[in-house]
C-alpha cells in the first residue's frame, strides 16, 4: 500500500478506497488514442484487474498520438503490446489483453465479472451495442470519443440513462 500513499491522503480515497480500487475490474474497449492516457493513469491508481479489448495492430502513424507504443511495436497486437508495457508500470494490476472486436457474440465473456465499462473504441456501433448491455446488466459506462481537436466524455447506464437514450440515432455520416 505504500506505492499509493499520496493518492491514500486524499479524503475522497484513503485507505478503504484504495482497497476498493485494487479490487476493481474494469473492461476497456479500445487501445487507441484516448486508452493511451487511460490505462496508465488506471494501472498507476492501482485497479485490481483490467480487461482490455482491441483487434488493432500499432502502425507507425499511431505513434504520435498513442504514447503508450514504441517503434518497436509496428505490427504488434496493440493489447498485447499495452499489457506489457503497462505490466512493467505496476505488476500488481492484471492486464487481460483480448486480441479482438467488441461484438455481440464476445460481450458476454467480455463483461464476466466487470464493474466498470470504459468505451474507447472511438466506433458509434461499438458504443450503442455496449450501452444496450450497461444498461441490461446496470453497469457504469464511461464512453469517451475523439475527432480532430474536440472531444467528449460521459458516464452512462449503471443508473444513468443510457447513450442511446441521450443519442438515439445512429449517425449516418460519422465514421469512426
Amino acid at each position: 500500500m505504500q506505492r499509493y500513499q499520496r493518492q491514500m491522503q486524499l479524503p475522497q480515497i484513503g485507505e478503504q478506497g484504495q482497497r476498493r480500487l485494487q479490487q476493481a475490474r474494469v473492461l476497456v474497449v479500445g487501445a487507441g488514442g484516448l486508452s493511451a492516457t487511460l490505462l496508465p493513469q488506471l494501472v498507476g491508481a492501482g485497479i485490481g484487474r483490467i480487461r482490455l479489448y482491441d483487434a488493432d495492430r500499432v502502425a507507425l502513424h499511431n505513434l504520435h498520438r498513442q504514447t503508450l507504443f514504441k517503434q518497436q511495436d509496428i505490427g504488434k497486437a496493440k493489447a498485447l503490446c499495452a499489457q506489457a508495457h503497462l505490466s512493467q508500470c505496476n505488476s500488481d494490476v492484471l492486464i487481460e489483453p483480448e486480441v479482438t472486436h467488441i461484438t455481440a457474440s464476445t460481450l458476454r465473456q467480455a463483461l464476466r465479472d466487470i464493474d466498470i465499462v470504459v468505451d474507447a473504441a472511438d466506433n458509434f456501433a461499438t458504443t450503442y451495442l455496449l450501452s444496450d448491455a450497461c444498461l441490461t446488466h446496470e453497469l457504469p459506462l464511461i464512453s469517451a470519443s475523439a475527432l480532430g481537436t474536440q472531444g467528449y466524455v460521459g458516464g452512462f447506464c449503471g443508473g444513468a440513462p443510457s447513450y442511446k437514450a441521450l443519442f438515439p440515432h445512429l449517425p449516418e455520416t460519422a465514421g469512426n
